[in-house]
């Protein structure tokens, strides 16, 4: 398999999600994937549609988001509605805000399946073990075990449910909140059929008490 990882690293959120997708790596590594890292200066659009050639079967991107875009390392849109037909019959697995309300659609419809969040992201950082584990899971259901897109789906969601009982547990109430609103918030097209696009918005923020991370919209 022939795949992309596009992590840029600039503020706060993205110092966590580099962190996060070198697992990612990892597994790809581990699996024999032919895998380009684009991490930080080369995560940028020109490069990434170099890149995106048609013989690339996946691509990962752990970054800000969206509704119509995925953001790279300049601040700017990597991928979005007008380059969307790069991802054409390509697997795509997002850790980006709100990539999957209307991107996420837009690659489907072109023969692509899109992983990803239809929301906000958002996660504490009193339990970053946590929601790497969540926010990774999927991907290795998928790919380095080889189970089917709804399987893959509904086997991350129930991490999701597990974990959020456990931050319980642990007194962490918050953390458990935000893990139940990104399970809540996952798709993945292909297992399910888009459904009608509705508007919303998410407020860019990040908030130094009580440390609570949102992975912004946009960045301005």
């Amino acid at each position: 398999m022939k795949a992309i990882l596009v992590r840029p690293r600039f503020d706060e959120p993205t110092q966590h999600t580099f962190a996060f997708a070198s697992e990612i790596l990892q597994w790809c590594q581990q699996a024999g994937f032919d895998v380009t890292d684009l991490a930080e200066g080369e995560a940028i659009r020109a490069i990434v549609e170099q890149k995106l050639t048609p013989d690339i079967d996946l691509y990962i991107h752990y970054n800000h988001g969206n509704e119509d875009a995925l953001i790279g390392q300049d601040k700017e849109a990597v991928i979005d509605l007008k380059n969307a037909k790069l991802l054409a019959n390509k697997e795509v697995y997002t850790l980006a805000c709100l990539s999957a309300k209307n991107l996420g659609p837009e690659v489907w419809r072109k023969g692509g399946k899109y992983w990803g969040y239809v929301e906000v992201v958002s996660y504490t950082t009193d339990a970053l073990s946590e929601f790497q584990e969540a926010f990774n899971c999927g991907f290795h259901y998928r790919f380095i075990e080889g189970d089917s897109h709804q399987n893959a789906l509904k086997r991350a969601k129930e991490v999701f449910t597990g974990l959020s009982y456990k931050l319980v547990d642990d007194g962490k109430t918050f953390a458990a909140i935000c893990m139940r609103q990104n399970r809540d918030n996952l798709v993945y097209y292909n297992a399910n059929k888009p459904e009608e696009e509705k508007p919303g918005g998410c407020l860019l923020a990040l908030l130094k008490l009580p440390k609570l991370v949102f992975s912004p919209k946009g960045v301005n």
